[in-house]
């Protein structure tokens, strides 16, 4: 082979990887439409545990395929980082969503969760000795302002006087254990490949979702009760939003780097706004977009200083 023929194989390599990035973030974006039909159709650990069954199916037999084994090899603190990072991520994170989108729209809660770098970078300085620089927390300053503007639809000081939607504080919920999931994945990353982590994560979670289902008075077999609209957006997030959405993200930061392929999460949330107008009519409202870029703008000084 040529170098301009290996030149060439490289580019094309590159060009499918942003394809599949900016596909990534459809389908993530998408995923906030998906969870507000799921939330109308079955309760939030309900959503949740059928969510990761779906994915396990997918991912342990890809495990499998990809690493010719199910089980990594690690020891016991790597898989206690594992166990936590699907009770973070994955459990809490996801019944937060659910629960969430049943009171709030899909695209305000999209724009919601763009602020949880905010929190991460928080945790980093803390328990990672992250440098902590003013522009970055100038950066901080802003991108809760820009998240505050959205909760409060534009009126910040109706926050103090307890102005706000249960729905959209329950999606801040998404944001902190999202944040604990991220952080976890330093004790994680590296010493497992991703895929592993993504799949005995999602199995972790279904079988600690039984018995929460059960506890909470969701019935298991709730399932067989699921109209064809539960079952597709419950779909959706198991097998795009899970399976392919973190394969596909994993394999631009493996070809790209974890910064540039991170660039692309920035447009999940005007995925996210398109999917709620789409599939449930809602309203992009001039609030709503004005505290997204004064978000974007401040996590835009976090990545930079």
């Amino acid at each position: 082979m040529t170098g301009k023929e290996i030149r060439s194989e490289k580019r094309g390599g590159t060009l499918l990887t942003h394809a599949l990035l900016l596909l990534t973030m459809v389908i993530w974006g998408g995923t906030f439409a998906a969870g507000k039909t799921a939330s109308e159709g079955a309760g939030p650990l309900s959503c949740a545990l059928w969510r990761f069954v779906m994915a396990s199916l997918i991912l342990i037999p890809q495990l499998r395929l990809s690493e010719k084994r199910f089980f990594p090899e690690a020891g016991v603190k790597v898989w206690i980082g594992v166990f936590l990072s699907g009770v973070s991520g994955l459990v809490l994170y996801n019944y937060f969503f659910i629960r969430g989108l049943h009171l709030t729209g899909a695209g305000k809660g999209s724009v919601i969760v763009t602020i949880s770098p905010v929190f991460v970078y928080l945790g980093a300085v803390l328990f990672f000795g992250e440098k902590l620089t003013l522009p970055r927390v100038f950066g901080m300053l802003v991108a809760v302002s820009g998240t505050a503007l959205v909760v409060a639809n534009g009126n910040p000081l109706g926050l103090l006087a307890g102005e706000h939607n249960l729905g959209d504080l329950l999606m801040l919920g998404c944001v902190l254990s999202w944040s604990v999931f991220s952080l976890l994945g330093k004790f994680v990353v590296g010493k497992i490949s991703p895929l592993a982590a993504n799949a005995w994560s999602a199995v972790f979670a279904a079988i600690l979702l039984v018995p929460l289902c059960v506890l909470s008075g969701e019935p298991l077999a709730g399932f067989l009760d699921f109209d064809p609209a539960t079952w597709g957006a419950i779909a959706f997030l198991g097998v795009f939003g899970t399976c392919l959405g973190f394969t596909f993200f994993y394999n631009g930061i493996m070809v790209l780097g974890p910064h540039k392929a991170s660039v692309y999460i920035t447009l999940v949330p005007f995925f996210g706004l398109l999917s709620g107008a789409v599939f449930h009519g809602e309203t992009i409202t001039f609030w709503t977009l004005a505290g997204l870029f004064a978000s974007l703008f401040g996590l835009a000084l976090i990545q930079k200083y």
